[in-house]
């Protein structure tokens, strides 16, 4: 059993400051589980299949990885992800996001690298979640579990970038 960790290049202006404001290769994260995309995108949390022009690969340009996990773990991931379809996102994390205030965060409204995160970390592939978390950041903890079962991208770059980033907020694991 596996998810698939989608990581985007930016696909237009807002994508371009997300990447510089957090000095990221990626604009956006999404989490794929049996042929449904979950993203956490304005205004709320989506599911999608997967030739939605906004998070299909193609049209979108970016990474995929393919993630192992077992049923049970893969069963948790996609019921959090499931009960989060439809929760608003969380536009107050925006200002949080853009001047790194964890306190303007809301748990219940991640934005969307914490939406994988917290998907991963409720299966049992990370100990605890993070908040202000990049896709960076998110990529080298996954590589650190020995569960990114592909190589899409150039793995030697990514403590360059995970170095130069502010470090995430360590939280509990949500619950489910």
């Amino acid at each position: 059993m596996s998810a698939r960790v989608r990581l985007y290049y930016p696909a237009d202006g807002f994508g371009e400051l997300i990447c510089w404001r957090l000095e990221s290769a990626y604009s956006h994260a999404t989490i794929e589980f049996d042929g449904k995309i979950f993203s956490a995108t304005v205004p709320r949390v989506v599911a999608v299949g997967l030739s939605d022009p906004d998070f299909g690969m193609p049209p979108r340009k970016g990474c995929c990885f393919e993630i192992r996990l077992t049923e049970e773990e893969a069963a948790r991931a996609l019921t959090y992800c499931q009960n989060m379809v439809g929760m608003g996102y969380d536009l107050l994390a925006i200002a949080g996001w853009a001047f790194r205030i964890q306190s303007m965060q809301r748990l219940k409204q991640p934005y969307c690298f914490e939406l994988v995160y917290d998907a991963l970390a409720v299966a049992g592939v990370f100990s605890t979640s993070k908040r202000l978390v990049t896709g960076d950041q998110l990529l080298v903890d996954l590589y650190a579990t020995g569960r990114v079962m592909n190589a899409a991208s150039n793995r030697s770059q990514l403590p360059e970038y995970e170095q130069r980033q502010k470090p995430p907020v360590i939280i509990p694991v949500p619950p489910l």
